[in-house]
């Protein structure tokens, strides 16, 4: 079996982790062992669509985000959750969400910093658990359209 550059397999005998190959050639029992994934050691990226989340004084704010990460280990990153990708989804949204809930829109929107450096603290201690290395947050805040006014998509059309 040939593991290209960057890329690392799990390998499972007779269903139970075996070993995790790095890259170039390996043998490997046809029958008894199987791949179980194939995971790519290089930076990936992540963005969201701009979600609407409420602060503490029950306005909302628009937040929109992009996290940079790699996995450093690929068997926690298979058996620990099921789609790394999903899951640092959910994680940065749940984080922001809970601290945009401890303060004001106004604070939310002119000092991102706080959501920020809360967020990202709670971003790496828990993906590193996961076998995954965050590397970058970056973090966009921006109040909702006031009413009445029309949205850059009207104003060009």
């Amino acid at each position: 079996m040939r593991v290209p550059e960057g890329r690392a397999a799990v390998i499972e005998r007779l269903g139970r982790f075996r070993t995790v190959l790095g890259p170039g050639r390996h043998f490997v029992l046809p029958f008894a062992d199987r791949v179980r994934t194939r995971v790519d050691l290089g930076d990936q990226i992540l963005t969201s669509p701009p979600r609407a989340i409420e602060a503490g004084d029950g306005h909302e704010v628009f937040v929109e985000f992009a996290v940079t990460f790699a996995i450093t280990d690929p068997r926690p990153a298979t058996y620990e959750i099921s789609n790394p990708a999903i899951a640092i989804e959910q994680l940065t949204l749940t984080a922001l969400r809970q601290e945009a809930g401890l303060t004001t829109a106004e604070r939310a929107v002119t000092a991102p910093g706080d959501l920020h450096r809360t967020v990202w603290t709670v971003l790496r201690d828990t993906t590193g658990r996961w076998g995954i290395t965050a590397k970058e947050l970056e973090l966009a805040v921006r109040p909702p359209a006031a009413p009445g006014t029309p949205s850059t998509a009207q104003e060009w059309y």
